[in-house]
């Protein structure tokens, strides 16, 4: 089976008259402020309709918060998930079956000196050469950025700059957390998403909702291959101190 990451912007909203949501979550929202309600909703529609596509669910399975607070399936059986937001755009990332996810997605945005020394001050030495190497400095630092936070929605767990470590010119990572990762990330003209994975997850089906509410499929990537895109980087952790594979992919 593949993993699947499935994006929609998020206006105009869902269709609420065929939603699969149970009302019991409706309410719930009821209760957030209103741009939080919104895309709490659009999120969880989302998952429904992503799990009525791959395993034929008709109606949201029930959900409940894990101890890091990130919701899951109250069935320890169903896969894991991960929901992600960027500007109006929300994203879905749903794992094989046993595997974990974790997603997240930026809006590439320009910024002062001061912030960017502000958002490269806990990089690593590799991080960092790694960034002042490509062409876009800021689409780099939203790469590792994005990077990073997958990683962070898969283990569950606040990661110090120490625990955590990318080394992207090697196509490796290093969790002391959770040793078994791989994460692939794309640059698009605005946007940064990044999905990490269990190992096993061989391949990763991308979807996008268009304005008409359909499903197009956007491509699929195949994990294990080394070049999955121009602007696309992959990196891997292996259990041990088992040798990785060459750089698997980098800017030009």
């Amino acid at each position: 089976m593949a993993s699947h990451f499935v994006r929609w912007m998020g206006n105009p909203p869902l269709s609420s008259e065929t939603t699969r949501v149970p009302q019991d979550v409706i309410n719930s929202a009821g209760r957030l402020p209103d741009k939080r309600r919104g895309r709490f909703l659009a999120a969880r529609e989302l998952l429904a309709q992503l799990m009525l596509r791959v395993y034929g669910i008709r109606e949201l399975p029930a959900l409940i918060a894990s101890s890091s607070g990130r919701p899951c399936f109250a069935d320890p059986h169903l896969p894991d998930f991960s929901i992600a937001y960027a500007g109006n755009m929300v994203g879905v990332l749903l794992a094989e079956e046993g595997g974990r996810a974790g997603l997240d997605m930026e809006i590439v945005r320009a910024h002062s000196r001061q912030a960017q020394d502000a958002l490269t001050q806990d990089l690593s030495s590799g991080e960092k050469a790694w960034i002042n190497a490509q062409q876009d400095f800021m689409e780099a630092v939203t790469q590792i950025w994005t990077l990073r936070q997958s990683i962070l929605k898969l283990t569950g767990t606040a990661e110090s700059s120490n625990s955590l470590r990318l080394h992207p010119a090697a196509g490796r990572l290093r969790s002391s957390v959770y040793p078994d990762i791989q994460a692939v990330c794309d640059a698009e003209p605005t946007l940064v998403w990044s999905c990490a994975l269990s190992p096993g997850s061989e391949r990763l089906r991308l979807w996008e909702i268009d304005a008409q509410q359909q499903w197009q499929a956007l491509r699929d990537v195949e994990m294990s291959k080394p070049n999955i895109g121009p602007r696309t980087l992959r990196l891997t952790s292996l259990p041990g101190e088992r040798t990785l594979s060459a750089p698997e992919m980098g800017h030009p």
